[in-house]
């Protein structure tokens, strides 16, 4: 017989009661499988664009352990992972190596979420198939807040595949890289073409801004286009980190850089 799979999206760490609840309600005589993910949570929109995710990152390793401790408590097996800070894409890599039969989710009140976690139940049943429950946890206890049974929300469909026929969904922090990536390499195009350098100097300062507009507009190329047409098959992780933090971060200082050679 087939495990009873659940995947458990941790927002708070009152995961307890919520699988005793799902448990016994629909996993029968199937051994329950669990998976916990808590995701990075930025407090901000501001953090999330950065990628100032280190905060989230601690406070979810921390949140972690307090989740698979209750889950134990509970009479539970199962393994955990961080997530990625954006809740959707923390769901969605975990269901590619985690085929659940159910998604859990549990959350803090709406008054006291962080961000991207006050309306994950809309967003995610609106994009995922397997039956969706939202729990709260709400005055020391933990209460049903939803359910979505199995398959998106029919009058949604026609708005998820519309999305989904031509680029992938974006991050904020995807965007903001997308932006500072084509404005930076334009910026960097413009200053290695304009003010030669007549000094006769032996450092060739116009060569030196030649290679760096050209190295940032290979990286910013590359970046965008594995965005645009590769995210669906693995561009994440490390390769993914590395790109966007040299388009994000690494643009505006060549700008910086470019602008002081200038002045040599």
């Amino acid at each position: 017989m087939e495990p009873f799979r659940i995947l458990v999206v941790a927002a708070d760490d009152h995961i307890g009661e919520p699988l005793r609840r799902e448990l016994e309600q629909r996993a029968g005589d199937r051994t329950p499988e669990v998976r916990v993910v808590v995701p990075a949570l930025a407090q901000t929109p501001f953090e999330q664009a950065a990628g100032a995710v280190d905060e989230g990152m601690e406070h979810a390793r921390e949140h972690l352990g307090e989740s698979l401790e209750r889950m134990h408590e509970a009479g539970v097996e199962g393994e955990g992972q961080v997530g990625d800070s954006d809740p959707m894409l923390a769901i969605e890599d975990s269901l590619y190596g985690f085929p659940a039969d159910e998604i859990v989710i549990v959350t803090h009140p709406e008054d006291e979420a962080r961000w991207l976690e006050a309306d994950l139940f809309e967003r995610a049943k609106k994009r995922f198939e397997p039956p969706i429950h939202h729990y709260v946890h709400r005055d020391g206890g933990v209460e049903e807040a939803g359910y979505r049974g199995a398959g998106v929300e029919a009058s949604d469909q026609a708005e998820v595949d519309l999305d989904s026929h031509n680029l992938p969904r974006f991050t904020v922090r995807d965007i903001a890289g997308i932006v500072v990536a084509i404005v930076g390499t334009i910026i960097l195009i413009v200053i290695a073409s304009a003010n030669p350098d007549e000094t006769g100097s032996t450092f060739d300062v116009d060569a030196l801004h030649t290679i760096i507009a050209g190295l940032f507009a290979l990286i910013n190329i590359a970046h965008i286009v594995a965005l645009v047409l590769f995210e669906s098959v693995g561009y994440r992780g490390l390769p993914q980190r590395l790109f966007a933090n040299l388009s994000l971060y690494g643009t505006p200082a060549a700008i910086v850089v470019s602008l002081l050679l200038l002045l040599v």
